[in-house]
C-alpha cells in the first residue's frame, strides 16, 4: 500500500521507508543563492525581502510511504495511547494568578497557554483572572504580556476591549501579541488605529505591517490609496512595501495593473524590490492585462518574483503557464518548477504529462517526489493511464537513479507486472535508493517467475557479507525486501540461504535476518520442522540474554513457530510471553503464535496511560500513579 503522508506517526519498525521517501529531509528556501556575484549593498535589503515573501511559498512536502509485508501480516496492534493530566491544574493555577509575585503569575500564565495547545479542558475559567491581570497597570510589564498571550491562545474574544487598551505603539511585543487576534476576531475599534497609523510617517516598520495585515482582514478598502502610495515608494522599507502590496492584492481586484507594470518596467537586479511588489499586487486580478504582466514576470530572473507570479496564475489559470512552462520547469529554483508541476497536474493532458515524466528525477526531492505522486493520482483518469505508464517505464529505463527509484515506486503502485525485468537488472545497481526501490518493487509484485532469480541475487550478497564485505544498512534494507519476496512467493529452494541468517552474531544486519526468519515462516507455513523451531525459539530465549537479541529478530521468530504450527515450542511462547506481555512486540507476536497453536485469544489491550508532567505547579495531593488511574499492564499472558 502506497500513501502520501509528510509526517507519519507510525513508530520503527512497524514500517520501513526507503531512501525514495525517506525523513527526515529539510524543506529547501525557494531563493537560491546560486552564483556569488558581488553586488551593491544597497541590494541585501531587497534580498532579505524576497526571502521573507517567498517564505508564503515553501516547498511541499510530498512523500510516499511504502510500507513492508512482514510488519503487515501479522499486524500486531499496539496498546493506545491515552493521555492524562495530573489533577485540578486549572485550580492550581487560578490560585497562582491570584497570588503576589511577578513569577507566580507569569509562570501560570505562561502553563494556561501551553495546557491549552495541549488540549487540557477547563481552561475558561482562567480567563476573567487573566483579564483581570492584565487589565492591572500595577502589574509588571512582562506579567501582562504573557497573560495576554495566554488569553489570545484561548481564543478569549470577551478580552478584545483589554487588549485593545493594552497594544499600543509604546510596546511593539504587546502589538504583536494583541493586535493579530483582534484582526482575527475583526474587532472594529482597531480599523480607525490602524488607518491612522498607516497614513502617519513609518516609524516602526514592524507596526506599520501589523496595520496592513488588520486593515486587510477588515476588508478595509478605503486604505488601498495609502496602500499604493506605500507600495510604490521606493524610500519606505522594503517590508512595508511588501506587506502594502500583499493587502492590496487583497483588497483591490482591478485597477492597479498599470502601476504594476511601471515598477516592472526596470529589470534590473537593483529593481528586485519593485517587480516583487508588482508581482504581490497583483494577486487579486484577474484582467487580460494583469495576466500578460503576471506571464512576463514568472520568467524573470529572480526566482522570488517568478514564484509569486506564477502562484498567481496557477490560481488564475494553470493553462496561462503552458506557453512558459519549458523555462519553468529548467529554473535552478526547485520551487518554480514544482509550480510547473503543479500547473500540469492540474490541467492534464497526454502531450503535458510527457513534461512531468522526467521529473521523477528532478535533483530536489519533493519536486520529484510530488510528480510521482501526481502522476499516480492522474492514472485513475483511464484517457491518462497508458501516458503515465509509458512516462514511468521510460525514467525506469533511463540512466538517472532518482528517476529509477521514482518510477519503480509508481509502476509498481499501479500493478504494472511488465517492469520485472528491468527490476532484476537494477537490484545491482549503483545507487542503493534505486536497488532498494527495486527490492521492494520486486516484494509488492511478487510475479512467480521473479522468485529463482532473487532467490540467485539473495544468495550472492549474502555471501558477500558473510564473506566480510560490511552491511551497511541501504544493502540490509535490500536484502530484507529480496527475503520478503521470496517469503511471499513461498520459494522453497530459498530455505537454504535463509536459514544462514537465523545464528545470532553473524554479519548479518537485524532488519535482514528478521525478514528471514518471516519468510522461513512461510516457507513452513504448516509444516513443523524440529530443528527449524529449535533454532526459532533459542532467539526467543535470547531475548533475555546477557547479550540480548534484536526485538524485531525475536519477533519474527515467534511468528514463525506460530505459522509453522511448531506446537513444541508452546512452553518457551509462554514463558517469553510471560515475560514481555502485549506492551512488547515481540511479546505480542508470542501471543498471536499461541493463539494460532491453540486457539487462546490474544487478550484486548488495554490503553498505556501517559500522565503530562513537569508543568508550573503541579499538585501534590497525589502521585503520578494515583493520577493515572492504577493503569497495569497492557496485557497478561494466557495461563
Amino acid at each position: 500500500m502506497i500513501a502520501a503522508n509528510p509526517t507519519p506517526n507510525v513508530d520503527p519498525p512497524e514500517r520501513k521507508t526507503m531512501t525514495p521517501v525517506r525523513r527526515p529531509e529539510t524543506t529547501v528556501s525557494a531563493v537560491r543563492r546560486g552564483r556569488r556575484m558581488a553586488r551593491p549593498r544597497r541590494l541585501f535589503f531587497a534580498a532579505w525581502a524576497a526571502l521573507l515573501i517567498v517564505a508564503g511559498y515553501p516547498l511541499r512536502t510530498a512523500a510516499i510511504e511504502t510500507e513492508w509485508v512482514m510488519y503487515r501480516d501479522p499486524i500486531l496492534s499496539r496498546a493506545p495511547i491515552e493521555t492524562r493530566f495530573p489533577p485540578n491544574l486549572v485550580d492550581c493555577w487560578l490560585e497562582a494568578l491570584a497570588m503576589p509575585g511577578r513569577e507566580m503569575k507569569r509562570g501560570a500564565a505562561a502553563a494556561i497557554a501551553r495546557a491549552h495547545r495541549r488540549g487540557l479542558a477547563g481552561l475558561d475559567a482562567a480567563v476573567a483572572p487573566l483579564m483581570e491581570v492584565l487589565g492591572n497597570p500595577q502589574e509588571d510589564r512582562i506579567v501582562r504580556l504573557t497573560a495576554a498571550r495566554a488569553l489570545v491562545a484561548l481564543d478569549a474574544r470577551r478580552a478584545a476591549r483589554l487588549l485593545f487598551q493594552s497594544a499600543g505603539p509604546a510596546d511593539l511585543e504587546m502589538a504583536e501579541v494583541a493586535e493579530p487576534a483582534l484582526a482575527r476576531w475583526a474587532y472594529a475599534p482597531m480599523r480607525e488605529r490602524w488607518l491612522e497609523r498607516l497614513e502617519g510617517a513609518v516609524g516602526l516598520s514592524r507596526l506599520h505591517v501589523l496595520a496592513i495585515r488588520g486593515l486587510a482582514a477588515l476588508d478595509a478598502k478605503e486604505s488601498t490609496p495609502r496602500l499604493l502610495q506605500l507600495a510604490e515608494d521606493r524610500s519606505a522599507p522594503v517590508s512595508v512595501r511588501l506587506e502594502a502590496a500583499g493587502g492590496l492584492g487583497k483588497l483591490q481586484d482591478s485597477g492597479l495593473a498599470a502601476a504594476a507594470r511601471k515598477l516592472a518596467g526596470d529589470k534590473s537586479a537593483r529593481a528586485v524590490a519593485d517587480r516583487l511588489v508588482a508581482a504581490r499586487m497583483l494577486a487579486g486580478h484577474r484582467q487580460p492585462e494583469a495576466e500578460r504582466l503576471l506571464v512576463e514576470l514568472a520568467v524573470d530572473r529572480q526566482p522570488a518574483v517568478r514564484a509569486i507570479a506564477l502562484e498567481t496564475l496557477l490560481a488564475i489559470d494553470p493553462s496561462l503557464i503552458f506557453p512558459i512552462l519549458q523555462d519553468t520547469l529548467a529554473c535552478g529554483d526547485a520551487n518554480v518548477r514544482l509550480l510547473g508541476a503543479e500547473a500540469i497536474a492540474a490541467r492534464p493532458s497526454p502531450e503535458t504529462l510527457a513534461r512531468l515524466g522526467p521529473m521523477l528525477d528532478d535533483r530536489h526531492p519533493d519536486v520529484r517526489r510530488y510528480a510521482c505522486e501526481s502522476l499516480l493520482a492522474l492514472a485513475d483518469d483511464a484517457s491518462l493511464r497508458a501516458t503515465v505508464l509509458a512516462e514511468g517505464r521510460r525514467m525506469l529505463h533511463a540512466d538517472g537513479w532518482r528517476g529509477q527509484e521514482q518510477a519503480a515506486v509508481l509502476l509498481v503502485a499501479l500493478g504494472d507486472k511488465t517492469i520485472t525485468d528491468r527490476l532484476l537488472a537494477l537490484l545491482d545497481a549503483p545507487r542503493p535508493e534505486a536497488h532498494v526501490a527495486a527490492a521492494w518493487g520486486l516484494c509488492q509484485l511478487a510475479v512467480p517467475s521473479t522468485a529463482a532469480p532473487i532467490s540467485s541475487i539473495l544468495e550472492r550478497k549474502t555471501e558477500r557479507c558473510l564473506a566480510g564485505e560490511p552491511v551497511q544498512e541501504r544493502v540490509d534494507e535490500q536484502l530484507a525486501l529480496l527475503a520478503q519476496a521470496i517469503g511471499r512467493m513461498r520459494y522453497a529452494p530459498a530455505d537454504v540461504v535463509l536459514r544462514k541468517y537465523i545464528p545470532k552474531g553473524s554479519r548479518l544486519g537485524e532488519t535482514s535476518r528478521a525478514a528471514a526468519l518471516w519468510a522461513l515462516g512461510h516457507l513452513h507455513v504448516g509444516q513443523p520442522d524440529e530443528g527449524l523451531a529449535v533454532a526459532l525459539g533459542q532467539r526467543l530465549l535470547d531475548l533475555s540474554a546477557e547479550e540480548p537479541e534484536a526485538e524485531q529478530v525475536g519477533r519474527m521468530a515467534a511468528v514463525s513457530l506460530g505459522r509453522m504450527k511448531a506446537a513444541e515450542m508452546l512452553p518457551t511462547l509462554r514463558s517469553v510471553y510471560k515475560s514481555l506481555t502485549l506492551d512488547c512486540g515481540a511479546g505480542h507476536a508470542c501471543a498471536w503464535a499461541i493463539w494460532q497453536l491453540t486457539g487462546e485469544e490474544i487478550p484486548p489491550l488495554a490503553p498505556r496511560i501517559v500522565v503530562e508532567n513537569g508543568w508550573f505547579l503541579v499538585p501534590i495531593t497525589e502521585s503520578a500513579d494515583e493520577a493515572a488511574g492504577g493503569a497495569g499492564q497492557a496485557g497478561k499472558p494466557p495461563e
